[in-house]
């Protein structure tokens, strides 16, 4: 019976541990997910490859000419006192919270996208890697 105790309280202090760090991955996840379906692209005559990244009326980008030479990043409505706000860090746009956000993140919260592709990224270092 006490070793049976003993084991429990292992597997109990070792999830602990873990689960805070699963905890916050699954919310990056979730915000990663958020922002493909936020996505979409087309191709417009003279102006190339144009993206939006729709955030149910909290947030709102667009790229035009993504991967061009005449590439344009508008902040359509981008507000740091909302949910999620937008800034251009090295090179890539982060998607990060805003004021109204629960503070129930880690410093590493947000997404990125970039210009060059239009991909949404996990991790600034990805974005980075694509221009």
């Amino acid at each position: 019976m006490r070793l049976r105790r003993s084991s429990a309280f292992l597997v109990a202090a070792a999830l602990s541990l873990v689960l805070p760090q699963a905890v916050a991955q699954s919310k990056q996840d979730v915000l990663f997910q958020r922002a493909l379906k936020a996505t979409s692209c087309e191709q417009v005559p003279n102006n190339g490859r144009y993206c939006k990244y729709e955030f149910e009326r909290v947030l709102s980008i667009g790229i035009k000419d993504v991967g061009g030479t005449d590439t344009v990043v508008g902040f359509h409505n981008s507000d740091i006192k909302n949910e999620l706000y937008a800034v251009l860090y090295f090179g890539c746009i982060a998607v990060v919270p805003g004021e109204a956000h629960p503070k129930n993140h880690d410093r590493e919260y947000g997404v990125h996208i970039s210009p060059k592709t239009g991909f949404v990224y996990r991790t600034s270092a990805e974005c980075r890697a694509s221009l």
